[in-house]
């Protein structure tokens, strides 16, 4: 195990990188395929800690998942009588998992715990778990209220009707759509709040109707018809969060980038990072199908922006601010602080380690960068969070002397990030 990755500052550099297939996109497809009963082959599949959990909390409720000796196909046989028993599923802190399998549990019948690390039990699940009870799902807190674990004790939903707040997190919406086409009647879902991370709701039901699901949208709501699914085969696209560390790396380090596996046509809101940075410089060499080329520059200005769509790539963005002729201000991502760490909080304890001024607000951050660049070295704390490690990395790359601590935390979702990032120094470690 490494105990920490040293970054060395470069300037140009010409590489091509492989990027994993995305993590949401990934975990979306699992349940759906095991909410099918069929065979369904999905490709390109992210193997990641996240996913992981996933395969294996869905392997414990009865469901026959095989990965191929190559891994680049699933074969998942989903369970068509979802008698789930009395289980527990251990999920790590894989957010995505506690609460896409709340809904999916909430499908069939059985008595389940889900449970995880000592930073999920912190992260919140009262919207769901409130929903949940609402549509007439048994839902209890194990240890403290209106956190993990929880047991959930189902017989089927009957309901037609349910509001769920979403100020905290679109997963919670995501988790309902995901899986209400298999409750016994057609449902409305309500939503409450000011929708956060709302494009990968728009994600969710892009997935559903490629599957085969009927949702329609009114409004503020969605009503879904229950239908089975009959996709037979998916294709997961590359990871929009995982391409935007080197997209950002290019226009950083002044480098000439192509990401592979870089879908042209994604229906990942992340996508837009890719836009963020062009109206600050990068620039767009080739842009093909399933690859982009980029190329960074010498100089370029802060920015001013909302992230409440796109809050995954702030930590990148907050990076890129650190080497702006202008300060950064990041604003509406106050969801942040839920994450695997309170990102927000963290970002200004290491930021301030390197001699920049960083501002924090309840719902976001200012980075003020300093004129000449000339910041201190630093080891920089990961948080066991694969979004610091992999963001930090890049201020490596102008700064001297960085050190990303438990660099291994990157296997939540992209495990070979670093053998990439070395490519950076000519160094091919894949």
């Amino acid at each position: 195990m490494l105990n920490f990755y040293d970054v060395k500052p470069i300037d140009g550099f010409k590489i091509s990188i492989d990027i994993p297939g995305s993590k949401s996109i990934s975990n979306r497809a699992l349940i759906l395929a095991a909410l099918s009963g069929k065979q369904v082959i999905l490709e390109n599949l992210l193997f990641s800690d996240d996913t992981k959990y996933m395969i294996e909390g869905l392997k414990i409720l009865g469901n026959d998942i095989n990965i191929s000796e190559d891994k680049k196909t699933v074969i998942v046989n989903g369970l068509t009588n979802r008698n789930f028993g009395e289980k527990e599923i251990y999920i790590g802190n894989a957010g995505t998992a506690m609460r896409f399998l709340g809904s999916y549990i909430a499908t069939g019948v059985g008595s389940i715990t889900l449970t995880g690390n000592a930073r999920m039990k912190e992260r919140p699940i009262e919207d769901l778990v409130s929903a949940l009870i609402s549509l007439g799902v048994e839902v209890k807190y194990l240890e403290k209220t209106g956190f993990p674990p929880i047991k959930i004790v189902s017989k089927g939903v009957y309901a037609n009707s349910v509001t769920i707040d979403t100020t905290k997190s679109s997963q919670y919406v995501s988790s309902l759509l995901l899986s209400a086409s298999y409750f016994n009647n057609p449902l409305e879902i309500k939503l409450q709040g000011n929708t956060v991370s709302k494009p990968y709701i728009d994600m969710t039901l892009k997935m559903v109707e490629q599957f085969g699901g009927t949702i329609t949208s009114k409004d503020n709501s969605f009503m879904i018809i229950p239908k089975k699914y009959n996709l037979k085969n998916y294709i997961v696209e590359g990871d929009m969060s995982s391409a935007s560390y080197f997209l950002a790396a290019a226009l950083i380090g002044n480098g000439t980038v192509t990401i592979n596996n870089f879908f042209k046509d994604s229906i990942q809101g992340d996508r837009d990072f890719l836009n963020i940075l062009c109206s600050i410089g990068l620039k767009i060499i080739n842009f093909e199908d399933k690859e982009i080329t980029v190329q960074g520059i010498k100089s370029y200005e802060g920015i001013d922006i909302n992230l409440n769509d796109t809050p995954d790539v702030a930590q990148t963005l907050a990076i890129v601010g650190l080497f702006a002729n202008s300060p950064t201000t990041i604003k509406d991502v106050e969801n942040m602080r839920i994450k695997e760490t309170d990102r927000i909080s963290a970002l200004n304890n290491e930021i301030s380690k390197l001699g920049a001024t960083f501002i924090e607000y309840q719902d976001g951050f200012k980075i003020i960068p300093k004129s000449n660049f000339e910041y201190s070295p630093a080891d920089i704390e990961t948080y066991d969070d694969h979004r610091m490690a992999m963001s930090f990395s890049l201020a490596g790359l102008r700064i001297p002397n960085i050190r990303i601590l438990n660099p291994e935390c990157v296997s939540k979702t992209f495990p070979d990030f670093f053998a990439q990032f070395e490519k950076i120094y000519g160094r091919f470690n894949d």
